[in-house]
């Protein structure tokens, strides 16, 4: 017996893990009401809307990376790094246009990520921070699988936030 194994590279995962993070962000939120998404489970946590604006936020920066020209709205308000928090009774984008923003900006920049050159992924960022990690070596290719796995673990937060709210479980699919 024969066993094909079918590797696929380093691009095509890297797309099938934005994609996936797209339907993921969607799903996470689905059925949220604007004020749900505001509402904090515990003083010390952030709320869901501050958490999707944070995703959009990192979406700006794979859109940078894909060469994309996307207009970055609420940097400030939604950066990381520390340097804001959820804020309570504070003027934020409707979850909605948080949704929109995302959704709008997704196709556009998969489609520069997917013709983005292989060689691109190789490419040493100068002064990248992923560099010292230890783990990355701070190419394009790194600082994309690293923001890939930080939409992961920010949609994960949603997820357990949308439960202890009494909603259904994320769908995955």
């Amino acid at each position: 017996m024969s066993l094909k194994i079918k590797i696929m590279s380093s691009k095509k995962q890297l797309l099938a893990q934005f994609d996936l993070l797209n339907h993921w962000f969607n799903n996470s939120l689905e059925g949220l009401s604007d004020s749900e998404t505001n509402q904090r489970i515990d003083q010390q946590m952030n709320h869901i809307k501050y958490l999707a604006g944070h995703l959009v936020n990192a979406q700006y920066g794979i859109a940078d990376l894909s060469g994309a020209k996307i207009q970055h709205k609420w940097d400030d308000l939604f950066a990381g790094l520390s340097k804001t928090k959820a804020l309570d009774n504070f003027n934020y984008p409707s979850i909605e246009e948080i949704k929109k923003e995302w959704n709008d900006m997704y196709p556009i920049v998969r489609e520069r990520l997917k013709t983005l050159p292989d060689e691109e992924l190789d490419r040493e960022i100068p002064g990248s921070s992923l560099k010292g990690s230890g783990i990355f070596d701070g190419t394009v290719g790194d600082l994309w699988a690293f923001l890939n796995e930080h939409q992961m673990y920010h949609i994960g937060q949603i997820g357990i936030l949308r439960r202890a709210l009494g909603k259904a479980p994320m769908k995955l699919f």
